[in-house]
């Protein structure tokens, strides 16, 4: 399975569990009727940040909503900072400066500055780019907190 079908499958399951409409699910979370249903039907993945609202939403990890981590843990994730802000902790966390990013990623300075300064907001397919230069789990990329 790929990461929209494992996303899917534990979507549908938490939506389930949880005794979610997609119209409630979807005013609930601010998300796009269409959107969802599109992604629902495997046409294309939800943006990060619908990502983020969603796992904020259940408290859960992104990495298992998209199926990196095998199960839903009992850990309770509960606050995602902007991704300008985690972006600047997990650089100084691991000692890394945009240049030597660019350098090692081939991630062109102007997308990384503007991760930096806030005006832009990752890709699902950057997020995970960065997760293996890192060698970290998604929620740790995104300093996402537990309670």
């Amino acid at each position: 399975m790929n990461l929209q079908e494992h996303f899917v499958e534990n979507l549908k399951e938490l939506m389930i569990d949880n005794d979610l409409s997609v119209k409630t699910f979807c005013e609930k979370l601010d998300i796009g009727k269409s959107e969802l249903y599109r992604c629902l039907r495997k046409e294309n993945l939800l943006t990060l940040s619908s990502i983020i609202k969603i796992a904020d939403y259940f408290c859960c990890s992104i990495d298992f909503l998209l199926g990196l981590a095998p199960y839903l843990s009992d850990d309770k994730l509960n606050y995602t900072p902007p991704f300008n802000i985690a972006f600047r902790q997990i650089l100084s966390e691991y000692g890394i400066t945009r240049y030597q990013l660019n350098k090692h990623t081939k991630i062109s300075n102007s997308r990384i500055d503007d991760w930096y300064h806030g005006k832009r907001v990752p890709t699902l397919d950057s997020v995970i780019r960065l997760t293996k230069y890192f060698d970290c789990s998604i929620d740790k990329l995104l300093c996402r907190e537990y309670r």
